[in-house]
């Protein structure tokens, strides 16, 4: 039997698969939180008469939310399996755009996630 590298020692033993996890926590947050402000936006553009814009509203949060957050696992699953320094610095700037106010949902100049 020969030696095991570093590289090697990681996969065998499954030390990617807690960083995946954890990466998949952090997108699904802010995916649930990114899809709820985008649904609660534009869930009532339809809008219309004796509030009917005001329950698309709560329906496009619901409904973004629960997109973002299944959206957002798998992809931080995926993605932060050997990226999640990446996946930190992209949920990092996220969450930063949304305190300071320069997060415009339906555009794309500002987007993160």
């Amino acid at each position: 039997m020969r030696e095991l590298t570093l590289i090697e020692m990681n996969e065998v033993s499954g030390a990617s698969i807690g960083s995946s996890i954890y990466s998949s926590i952090l997108f699904a947050a802010s995916a649930t939180a990114g899809g709820a402000i985008i649904g609660g936006v534009h869930g009532g553009d339809g809008g219309g008469l004796i509030g009917v814009g005001t329950i698309g509203q709560g329906v496009g949060m619901v409904v973004g939310g629960a997109i973002g957050l299944v959206t957002g696992g798998i992809a931080g699953a995926l993605y932060g399996y050997n990226h999640a320094e990446e996946v930190e610095s992209i949920t990092s700037s996220f969450w930063t755009s949304v305190i300071n106010g320069s997060f415009y949902p339906g555009t794309s100049t500002n987007n993160t996630i």
